[in-house]
């Protein structure tokens, strides 16, 4: 794959047949709502890219098919929309390092955000438990795979954030064949020379102290300035 518009097409085609696999198969229907790939717009070339586990439950309605949104879900942090956890995490790194008026711009004009698995679960045990009941975790893992480093090269961005230990061993552990996780400090850092993209993962267990918060916000800082 080699532009956005072959990604997309070939991304809809697999979320389809997914779909339909999960419709004539599955016995866990109640578990999953359907499909999200970008929480926001695609922006070519974006200074962030920040990539999941997979899109949660939502608003609950069954049977989505999302594929871009108008603004990045994070941006509701601001105006008292609909809050959740994953996005006052967010804006906490980047408070700590820029104003909210360069964390509001950047969010609109230079981010972008997906998840490893396009498949919405209210979590990761529903995932697995709606894979397993159709054989499916291994065949899943790798065209999932497949497509989150694909769409690091296609984009190239500066830096990708990785939302979670699991999504960094996934991508950099599995994929990029590195094992450069930080346990004291709960990151990870990697730098993809090929595409000239850092890639940085974060811890989301419980216990994450301000102390785990300030090295992963210099670690951000000192990649974009």
């Amino acid at each position: 794959m080699n532009s956005i518009k072959e990604w997309k097409s070939k991304v809809k085609e697999y979320n389809s047949d997914l779909c339909k696999k999960l419709e004539n198969e599955s016995t866990k229907k109640e578990l999953y709502y359907g499909f999200e790939v970008f929480d926001g717009k695609i922006i070519e070339n974006p200074e962030i890219l920040y990539i999941g586990i997979n899109p949660g439950k939502g608003n609950e309605i069954k049977n989505r098919n999302i594929f871009e949104t108008e603004r990045i879900s994070y941006l509701d942090f601001f105006d008292e929309d609909y809050r959740y956890h994953l996005a006052e995490k967010t804006i906490k790194f980047l408070r700590a390092i820029w104003s909210d008026e360069r964390i509001k711009k950047t969010l609109s004009e230079n981010t972008m955000k997906t998840n490893f698995y396009h498949l919405a679960t209210e979590n990761v045990s529903d995932l697995n438990s709606v894979l397993s009941d159709i054989k499916y975790n291994k065949e899943y893992f790798n065209k999932s795979a497949e497509f989150s480093i694909s769409l690091i090269e296609i984009l190239k961005p500066t830096l990708v954030i990785l939302e979670g230990k699991s999504v960094f061993d996934y991508i950099v552990g599995e994929c990029y064949q590195k094992k450069v996780w930080n346990s004291e400090h709960k990151y990870g850092h990697y730098f993809d020379k090929k595409n000239n993209t850092h890639i940085l993962g974060y811890s989301r267990e419980r216990g994450y102290s301000a102390e785990h918060y300030n090295h992963f916000s210099l670690k951000i800082k000192e990649i974009l300035g």
